[in-house]
C-alpha cells in the first residue's frame, strides 16, 4: 500500500518534471494491464495513470502539495481505485523523507509523442472543478484511451525502455519464450522471472535514494579530515602561532601585523600536497600524472559514449550515477597526487554545483549558486600560491574560513529542512 502519488510513481516529493515522466514510464511498465498478469492490473494502472496527471500537471500539482493527498482526493478526484491495490515492491518503502535537494537516479528525458497524446486525453481525469460522476467517467475513459497508446510505446526497444529491461511481465516473458521455441521448462522460468523481479526491485529501491545531502556530506567531511591531515603535519607551528596569538590579547591591529608580517613555519597548501604521498608513484613524475589524467578522461568518455548510446538528450543534466561515477575518480586521482585536501577541494564545488542546478530545476526550493562561491575559494587559493602571492591570511580565509564556515551552509540547510521540516 502506497502512501501517495509520489510514493506510488516512486520519486521522492521535489523530484523534476523529467523525473516524473520517466518514472511514469517505468511503471506504465509494470502495471499496463496487456503486460500484467495480475487481476488488479487495471485498478492498478488507472491509480498510476491518475497520479501522472496530476503530478505531471505543475498547477495540479501545487494544489495536490497545498492540499495533501487525502483532502485532494477527496475534493478533485473520483473513481480511484481503493489504495489496497496500490503495490509496492515487496513492501520497500521510500525513505525520501522531504529533503528540499532534489537529485534522484532518474535520468532526463523528454516524453515520448504517444504518451504526451494519452496523458492530454487523461487529464479531465484529475476531476479538477468537476462533477463527481462525470470525473469519474471521463478518468475510465482516458485511462483505457492511454493504456492503448502507451502500451505500444512501453513494449518498443528504443530509448525509452532504457530502464524497463527488468519489469517485463510473465505473460511476456512467457511469449517471448514460445515465440522464439526455446522450450523453457516452467521452473527455468520462474528462476527467471524471479531474478528479473529482483532486478527490477533493486532498480526501483535506487531509483527512490535521494542521495544529494549524503552526497555534499561527504565531500565536506573528505575535505575536513584534509585540513586535519595538514593540522597534523603542521602541529608544531600551529602551536605558535596560537601562542602568539594569545599574547596580542586580542587587538585586531596587532593580530593582522603578527600574521601579516610571516608564515610562522607553515606550508604553503600547494607545498603541503607536493608532499604528501598516499602511496609510493609506481611511475615517474609527469608519466604518473599523465596515467592518472587518462583514467579521468576514459571516465569521462565512457559516460559520454553510454549518453549517446542509451539517452534521448545527449547534452541532458548529469544522473546521479553520471555524478557519482566521475566523483568517485576524481576523488581517486586527486587523493593519489595529493590527499583529501586536494580531493576535497576539487569534489566540494563539483557536487554542490550539480546538486544546486538539479534541485533549481525542479519544484519547491531553488536554492542559490552563492552557496557554491564558498567551496570555490580553495581551488582559488591553489591558483594564487602556485602565482606565488600566497599570504598566511589569504591562506586562513581560502583554506580555513571560506570552505568550513560557508561551506557549510548548504548541507546544513537542506538538513534542516530535511529533518526539522523549516
Amino acid at each position: 500500500m502506497t502512501d501517495d502519488f509520489y510514493d506510488l510513481l516512486e520519486i521522492p516529493p521535489d523530484a523534476s518534471q523529467d523525473e516524473i515522466k520517466d518514472a511514469y514510464r517505468d511503471q506504465v511498465r509494470v502495471y499496463h494491464p496487456d503486460l500484467n498478469d495480475d487481476d488488479r492490473a487495471q485498478a492498478q494502472f488507472t491509480a498510476v495513470q491518475t497520479a501522472y496527471d496530476i503530478l505531471g500537471d505543475p498547477v495540479e500539482r501545487q494544489a495536490y502539495d497545498r492540499l495533501g493527498h487525502e483532502e485532494y482526493v477527496a475534493k478533485r478526484t473520483s473513481g480511484l481505485p481503493s489504495p489496497d491495490v496500490w503495490k509496492t515492491d515487496d513492501g520497500d518503502e521510500d525513505d525520501s523523507d522531504g529533503t528540499e535537494l532534489s537529485y534522484s537516479e532518474s535520468e532526463t528525458a523528454s516524453a515520448s509523442a504517444s504518451s504526451a497524446a494519452g496523458a492530454s486525453g487523461a487529464k479531465s481525469a484529475a476531476g479538477v472543478g468537476g462533477g463527481t460522476s462525470s470525473s469519474a467517467a471521463t478518468g475510465s475513459s482516458a485511462s483505457t484511451s492511454t493504456a492503448g497508446t502507451t502500451g505500444g510505446t512501453s513494449t518498443g526497444t528504443g530509448g525509452s525502455g532504457r530502464r524497463g529491461s527488468g519489469s517485463s511481465s510473465q505473460r511476456e516473458r512467457r511469449d517471448r519464450a514460445t515465440a522464439n521455441g526455446t522450450g523453457q521448462s516452467r521452473g527455468t522460468r520462474s528462476r527467471s522471472a524471479s531474478r528479473s523481479d529482483a532486478e527490477s526491485s533493486i532498480a526501483a529501491w535506487w531509483r527512490r535514494r535521494n542521495l544529494s545531502l549524503p552526497l555534499l556530506w561527504l565531500s565536506v567531511l573528505v575535505y575536513a579530515a584534509g585540513l586535519g591531515q595538514f593540522a597534523l603535519e603542521n602541529r608544531a607551528a600551529l602551536d605558535s602561532l596560537w601562542a602568539a596569538l594569545r599574547a596580542t590579547g586580542g587587538d585586531p591591529a596587532a593580530v593582522w601585523t603578527l600574521l601579516s608580517e610571516s608564515r610562522h613555519g607553515l606550508e604553503t597548501a600547494v607545498g603541503f600536497v607536493r608532499a604528501v604521498t598516499v602511496v609510493t608513484p609506481p611511475l615517474e613524475g609527469r608519466l604518473w600524472y599523465g596515467v592518472l589524467a587518462a583514467v579521468v578522461a576514459l571516465a569521462v568518455l565512457g559516460l559520454l559514449v553510454v549518453r549517446v548510446v542509451r539517452r534521448e538528450n545527449t547534452w541532458g543534466p548529469l544522473t546521479i550515477d553520471e555524478t557519482i561515477v566521475v566523483a568517485l575518480v576524481l576523488a581517486a586521482t586527486t587523493t593519489l597526487i595529493g590527499g583529501p585536501l586536494l580531493a576535497g577541494a576539487v569534489l566540494m564545488p563539483l557536487l554542490f554545483g550539480v546538486i544546486v542546478r538539479h534541485t533549481r530545476r525542479g519544484a519547491g526550493w531553488t536554492p542559490s549558486y552563492l552557496y557554491v562561491v564558498p567551496v570555490l575559494a580553495p581551488l582559488a587559493g591553489f591558483g594564487v600560491s602556485l602565482a606565488g602571492s600566497a599570504t598566511l591570511p589569504v591562506d586562513l580565509a581560502v583554506f580555513a574560513f571560506l570552505p568550513v564556515v560557508g561551506g557549510l551552509a548548504l548541507p546544513l540547510r537542506a538538513t534542516v529542512l530535511k529533518y526539522g521540516g523549516r
